[in-house]
């Protein structure tokens, strides 16, 4: 999209989102999430993001991560937090790799050993 020169068609980047397009869907996340060249929508935002993080678009699972962390748009959930930063942080983003080191802190001996649990399953 506007990385490779671009400029960003809003209903182009929706059909492609729909397709299964998960920078696409990355992309779309983004904009409604901070109102550029589209409506400012959470709700929207969010749903774009956890596909393109369910999907495995690294900068989507890191995002759902945060959100997950502060409770932005989403439920405040330290283990999902956790799943999200681990998916980014094996695929090399040395920020979600961070992340794990912080809510790895902030959880019980039996929380972190069920996360990791889940992430390896």
């Amino acid at each position: 999209m506007e990385e490779s020169g671009e400029s960003f068609n809003y209903e182009t980047a929706l059909a492609r989102a729909k397709e299964g397009d998960v920078e696409a869907q990355y992309e779309l996340g983004w904009r409604h999430a901070i109102g550029m060249e589209a409506e400012l929508d959470d709700t929207v935002a969010v749903g774009w993001l956890v596909k393109a993080a369910e999907a495995g678009h690294m900068l989507a699972q890191n995002n759902m991560g945060a959100r997950h962390y502060t409770g932005d748009g989403v439920d405040l959930n330290l283990k999902k937090a956790y799943r999200f930063f681990y998916l980014a942080a094996n695929q090399g983003d040395r920020k979600a790799g961070k992340n794990l080191d912080v809510i790895a802190k902030k959880l019980t001996g039996d929380e972190l050993a069920e996360c990791r649990r889940l992430v390896n399953a």
